[in-house]
């Protein structure tokens, strides 16, 4: 990998990088002598050639799961022929397969019903038509090859594959089933390209802590067996584990199993059931109606602490479930169970068998979640469930949304449950991000994640000359986040920087409420042309503002991370507050809880930690090659006169610190010279 390298050969504008070639010697160890390494790699460091080169030699099964499907494709398309070239003159070769969640493939079962029954009449009739000209020539029945296909088609919501509706061996089309193929695929290969949600709905299957489909021998695991496992982007792993290690259920859950019972019992002629799946609809429409009234905004969340949730979660309490709504809640299970039962009696026939698992796994969720929160309160937590000794004490919500109310309970610490389930388990496991490490090491993401504090570490700085290329500023002069006016300020100093550098920024909010409202503001006061997240696509967002080259992009989270704009697009990135997580959350709540009952502090603990790695994640959208440059601007005070705030911001990459607005336009002035 280093100069004169096989890969100094074959990479088109080839660097030697010292940083890359240290982790891949890093990932090579840990694969050979079986041992867990977490590597933070500075953006540039080519961590992806860094470890795939090492798993293609380690002669192990590797799987590398990554945060996106996205990242996915990279990978598969880009990453790996490039490897194979690599290594083709050593006589190396390797298979790679790429598996991603079932939702992404066409189940041909279903389709075939939906073509049999009248629910056609209820999806779009031209996105039908255009998914049965496609799977007649599709090898792999990926959804990523349907693209004139809407995101929230409701044409392809019906024909999916899940765990929901897979039925596995017993299904007639089983043989041809796109989901065998793949799972087909990845039994022969060498590298099994996953994504952090289908590694750890498949850990979740294996462990039996999966209450859906937990008890079912066909849905013993999606994955293949393996020796080790990297994981890119592993700053996510705990809010990803603790989704499947939890317990949902949702009214649009009850809504997709009224709509497949339909379907399948109208195929197989059993017409007189539609009476009893309209009494499931109607009892659960009016338990979670009388759940999801909408919490007020805190004062914690007005004051500016925390990522204040527009659609909010909160805990669920025994308060929230006495009387009516009980009773609602009992009619609710009995209608629920009285489907299962009828399911069951026709259960030789496989796909009316599997409503009758979804049924009856339906309802032992519901009263795990609500019998479990009437017996305890949400500060003591849902008890413990023996699972090899891990500790998995849970917190009840409710979460209401859009177009659907959810009631779950979470693990508040899913440290115990991996260290059992996989740390202990697989012979090598490697985390690597660009932002895993706090205070210089790793020990926050260690217990987090249920490392043995002595897991192998290594931080690996980013080549990029940053105190050359990005200033970073914060806004000292603005108001605190708290009071009444630092929106408007805050808008004002966004205008000052969007004028100064043209264009070509992300601004990038904490809160759906914040982003909403500085955009109404810069419509109002900018030239350059502005857009929003949810206004479009995000592909199509991020494609029109490389094309404009002067434009302003208003987003909220799922811009902080995962997006990548090299070039003179992006110059300007504005952070109007720290991210620290919403401390009125029920799960956010109970983790503090948590330290605090072993000593420890809390804010200092969790908060911090967590909120300054969004940040880097957040700063580093800038900084995408070594000849990009620009601002990067936090408007939030605290960072600089608070305590913590030195922590954070000596957790951030070197760049130049600019203390006033004179010294963000004396470093853009610089910037502008320099670049010609």
């Amino acid at each position: 990998m280093g100069p004169g390298s096989a890969l100094s050969r074959t990479l088109g504008g080839y660097e030697a990088r010292e940083g890359q070639l240290r982790m891949a010697e890093a990932v090579e160890k840990a694969l050979e002598i079986e041992q867990p390494l977490f590597v933070e790699a500075g953006t540039g460091t080519g961590k992806t050639l860094a470890y795939l080169i090492p798993a293609a030699l380690s002669g192990k099964k590797v799987v590398i799961s990554t945060a996106t499907r996205a990242l996915q494709d990279q990978i598969v398309e880009k990453d790996l022929p490039l490897v194979a070239e690599v290594l083709r003159p050593y006589g190396v070769r390797f298979r790679a397969a790429m598996m991603k969640g079932l939702s992404n493939y066409l189940c041909r079962r279903r389709f075939e019903e939906l073509r049999q029954t009248d629910a056609a009449r209820f999806v779009l009739d031209s996105d039908l038509l255009h998914i049965e000209r496609w799977v007649q020539g599709s090898r792999t029945g990926d959804r990523v090859e349907l693209s004139m296909l809407p995101d929230d088609s409701r044409a392809w919501s019906a024909v999916q594959s899940s765990t929901d509706t897979r039925i596995g061996k017993g299904c007639t089309y089983n043989d041809t089933c796109f989901v065998t193929q793949m799972k087909r695929e990845a039994e022969e290969a060498d590298l099994v390209i996953v994504n952090h949600h289908l590694f750890f709905a498949d850990l979740a299957l294996r462990r039996g802590l999966s209450h859906a489909q937990g008890r079912r021998p066909d849905m013993a695991s999606v994955i293949p067996a393996y020796d080790a496992v990297i994981f890119d982007e592993a700053h996510q792993l705990e809010d990803v584990a603790t989704t499947f290690f939890g317990v949902r259920a949702s009214s649009a859950r009850i809504d997709a199993l009224v709509r497949d019972a339909y379907r399948t019992l109208a195929a197989a002629g059993r017409g007189e059931a539609r009476g009893m799946l309209d009494r499931v609809e109607h009892a659960a429409h009016a338990f979670f109606r009388g759940l999801g009234t909408p919490m007020p905004r805190t004062r914690a969340q007005r004051s500016g602490w925390g990522r204040a949730n527009d659609e909010p979660r909160r805990a669920l309490v025994p308060s929230d479930l006495e009387g009516a709504t009980y009773e609602l809640f009992l009619k609710l299970t009995a209608s629920v169970d009285a489907l299962a039962t009828y399911a069951d009696l026709y259960a030789r026939e496989e796909p009316i068998a599997l409503i009758a698992r979804r049924a009856a796994d339906l309802k032992r969720d519901l009263i795990h979640i609500v019998e479990g929160a009437r017996a305890v309160t949400a500060e003591e937590g849902n008890g413990e469930e023996e699972d090899g000794g891990a500790d998995m004490r849970t917190v009840a919500w409710v979460e209401t949304r859009e177009k659907s109310v959810a009631i779950g309970a979470s693990p508040v610490h899913v440290g115990g449950t991996l260290r059992d389930a996989l740390f202990d388990r697989v012979s090598a496991v490697v985390c690597t991000s660009a932002t895993l490490a706090t205070a210089g090491g790793f020990h926050f993401a260690k217990a987090r994640l249920g490392a043995s504090p002595e897991a192998k570490e290594l931080i690996v700085p980013s080549p990029f000359d940053f105190a050359a290329r990005a200033g970073f500023y914060v806004a000292k002069d603005l108001p605190d986040p708290s009071h009444p006016e630092f929106e408007m300020a805050s808008a004002e100093r966004i205008v000052e920087l969007v004028e100064m550098t043209k264009g070509g920024a992300f601004v990038l909010a904490t809160s759906n409420r914040a982003m909403r409202n500085l955009c109404a503001i810069l419509r109002g006061r900018l030239r350059e042309p502005i857009l929003l997240q949810g206004e479009a696509p995000k592909h199509l967002l991020l494609s029109q503002f490389r094309e404009l080259g002067n434009a302003v992009l208003v987003a909220t989270m799922s811009f902080w991370e995962g997006v990548d704009v090299p070039g003179h697009a992006l110059r300007l990135v504005i952070l109007d507050k720290i991210p620290f997580a919403v401390p009125t959350d029920p799960l956010v709540a109970s983790r503090c809880a948590e330290v605090e009952r072993q000593g420890g502090n809390p804010f200092a603990q969790y908060s911090v930690p967590a909120a300054g790695i969004l940040l880097k994640q957040g700063f580093g959208r800038l900084v995408r090659t070594r000849k990009d440059g620009g601002v990067i601007a936090l408007l939030d005070r605290r960072a600089a006169t608070r305590g913590y705030g030195r922590m954070l911001l000596a957790n951030l990459p070197p760049a130049r610190r600019l203390g006033t607005m004179d010294d963000v336009r004396a470093f853009w002035h610089e910037l502008a010279l320099e670049s010609g």
